[in-house]
């Protein structure tokens, strides 16, 4: 798919999503050189985003930025509708097929779209790319000419650069489609809680999504601020989201605020500078489990479960 103007900024939290944090613009706080953190205020667009974050290097400009504009451009586009829906109908949503499959994208797309992420996939996907095993080598020697290079690794690591980008994109978009999980999430129950005025409002950051190490177990949910008000929440335990609904909302607020705040990276969103001293003593504190962690762990193991 060629564009005669590629999109270079990439947003890896959509605008979008950050503008139900602004009016009309969000206060960024960024954890800039030496851990300081300084509050700007922004507008949804011009924060965010990375430049050629989604890139596949070795290719023409015009097909460099496929990832962008067929997955995640698209993507973000259908998510921007179901996040309005959410916002008029709370847990009462129409849903659709189609919808519900957006909304679960997009929450799972949180989890791996982010720099780091990217960087480290890229960078275990070119140290590990030309790895093989007996049998593929037997395979390769079988058809080997004279011309081919010695071993299949050799073969592997003489490919273009193109090549293992483009072999890489494939996979990562395999892992942001994944059935597995994908219908795990769709399978369970959804719900939008509405915090009350007293509690303090609810926040977001480069790591805002919230969820427990097992998503079918007991108490298993994944969380996602939605706006300062409102958060999304699924989970197939039913009383356990019952349950939500009784408990102390102030304290269920500071405590998502401490998960999101805590866990972020480079990026704290929020309404206004009202809880910079809560912002400043929590940034990064306890890094969030990245889930492309997970499966490039799993992945050196041969262990090809994601989920």
């Amino acid at each position: 798919m060629k564009s005669d103007n590629p999109p270079t900024k990439h947003h890896y939290i959509p605008a979008f999503y950050l503008s139900r944090w602004a009016d009309p613009k969000v206060t960024e706080f960024a954890k800039v050189h030496g851990g300081k953190i300084v509050a700007k205020a922004k507008m949804p667009e011009r924060t965010g985003y990375e430049e050629r974050l989604y890139e596949m290097k070795g290719f023409e400009p015009e097909l460099a930025q496929q990832l962008e504009v067929k997955y995640f451009k698209t993507t973000d586009t259908m998510t921007a509708d179901a996040l309005e829906m959410l916002y008029r109908y709370g847990h009462n949503a129409p849903w659709n097929a189609k919808s519900r499959t957006a909304w679960t994208r997009f929450m799972m797309s949180l989890l791996l779209r982010c720099p780091e992420d990217i960087d480290a996939f890229r960078k275990w996907w070119h140290d590990d790319f030309s790895r093989t095993d007996a049998e593929a080598e037997a395979t390769y020697q079988a058809a080997r000419t004279q011309r081919d290079p010695e071993t299949f690794s050799k073969f592997l690591d003489s490919q273009p650069l193109a090549t293992k980008e483009r072999y890489m994109i494939e996979t990562l978009h395999s892992l942001l489609e994944h059935d597995s999980v994908g219908k795990k999430i769709n399978n369970m129950e959804w719900r939008v809680l509405e915090t009350p005025a007293s509690a303090p409002r609810l926040m977001t950051s480069d790591r805002p999504v919230i969820r427990s190490n097992n998503l079918k177990g007991e108490q298993g949910h994944i969380a996602l601020p939605i706006g300062p008000r409102l958060l999304f929440i699924a989970s197939h335990d039913t009383q356990f989201l019952k349950d939500l609904l009784r408990v102390d909302q102030t304290g269920l607020v500071k405590e998502c605020n401490r998960q999101v705040v805590e866990g972020a990276m480079r990026f704290v969103w929020a309404v206004d500078e009202s809880q910079t001293r809560f912002i400043e003593n929590r940034f990064g504190r306890t890094p969030q489990p990245r889930l492309i962690e997970q499966i490039i762990g799993r992945r050196r193991q041969d262990e090809p479960d994601v989920s």
